[in-house]
């Protein structure tokens, strides 16, 4: 028997009890998560580093040409990478919010939005410890101006139109597990078909690249790191 709801609260003590609700439920995880991890939150990272690596050493061997960029190609790569991730994560947010709390969704009331608030913290905690990593490393290259400033507007970039494709596609991807499984094929080789690992010029193929809606942040986060002009202005403020 489903459990009766309670009176409802005003709009502003539910939003209080959702958002402290979803702090303890993130607590728990992200502390379950981790516990028994003794690297911790290197593991945040660890993809973009072997994919960077790899690219890097193509590169050296003529492979890929990852082309001309304000930044050396190893933190070109590696930052085009953490922002790919960023996004893909954070569109997957509201159908794992849902997906993990779907046994007890109809047993036990409490605000729905505790879920998807709790989900979101988990992908903000990666999103800044990816954002961290980059500073730091970008820093220790010697890239420190005021540029600097707009790599974390990216980076929020990633994750709000991520997070707003996500909520788009959940209710298709709840009713539809074939949506779900293709989204996640995407996502998971859809770095690909982004400026992060290269730049092409003309062609289908630099038509598909360009036409990624990831392309103009890692165009523009890696511009703005590298204290050049951006070349793709409109389109980033537009994302």
């Amino acid at each position: 028997m489903n459990a009766a709801a309670p009176p409802s609260p005003g709009p502003f003590a539910a939003a209080r009890a959702a958002v402290a609700l979803s702090w303890r439920i993130f607590r728990r995880t992200i502390g379950a998560k981790y516990r028994k991890s003794f690297l911790g939150y290197f593991w945040m990272v660890a993809p973009a580093l072997l994919i960077t690596g790899g690219v890097v050493l193509a590169s050296d061997a003529g492979v890929v040409d990852p082309g001309s960029s304000p930044l050396p190609a190893m933190l070109s790569v590696f930052l085009g990478t953490l922002l790919w991730q960023v996004f893909a994560e954070a569109v997957d947010v509201p159908y794992q919010a849902f997906e993990g709390a779907r046994s007890y969704l109809t047993r036990v009331y409490f605000s729905r939005a505790a879920v998807l608030l709790a989900q979101l913290h988990e992908s903000l905690l990666t999103t800044a410890v990816r954002l961290l990593a980059v500073l730091v490393l970008l820093v220790a290259f010697g890239f420190w101006h005021p540029g600097l400033a707009l790599v974390p507007v990216a980076f929020a970039g990633a994750v709000l139109l991520g997070l707003g494709l996500g909520c788009f596609l959940m209710p298709v991807c709840q009713l539809f597990s074939d949506v779900q499984q293709t989204l996640k094929l995407v996502l998971a080789y859809g770095l690909f078909l982004t400026p992060a690992m290269y730049q092409p010029q003309s062609g289908w193929f630099a038509v598909s690249v360009g036409a990624n809606p990831v392309a103009p942040l890692i165009v523009a986060a890696r511009e703005a790191a590298g204290g050049a002009v951006l070349s793709q202005p409109t389109a980033f403020a537009m994302v």
